[in-house]
């Protein structure tokens, strides 16, 4: 039996151009391995973060505070490594 935790963080979006295809495309990539769900949230919307094209759909200009949510194995971690992207604007490291 394996146990699942839920991890939240609150990130805030620092692009200029907002959250736009090229992070979008990062986001999907860091995760598309995760064996649980990760979502990502803005006021009442929820899109999972392994599709590229739900992202968009957030249309998240500079400035907007999201909430990242993983459930599964390690999901501590999986939130961690989003959070440095945001804080990296997405740079490689």
């Amino acid at each position: 039996m394996t146990l699942e935790t839920t991890s939240h963080r609150e990130v805030t979006v620092n692009l200029e151009s907002g959250l736009h295809m090229v992070p979008c495309s990062r986001i999907a990539e860091h995760v598309r391995d995760f064996a649980g769900t990760v979502c990502i949230m803005v006021e009442d919307r929820s899109v999972d973060a392994k599709s590229i094209f739900d992202l968009l759909t957030l249309r998240a200009p500079l400035g907007t505070v999201l909430t990242i949510e993983a459930v599964g194995p390690n999901s501590d971690d999986l939130v961690q490594g989003l959070a440095a992207l945001f804080e990296r604007n997405f740079e490689p490291e």
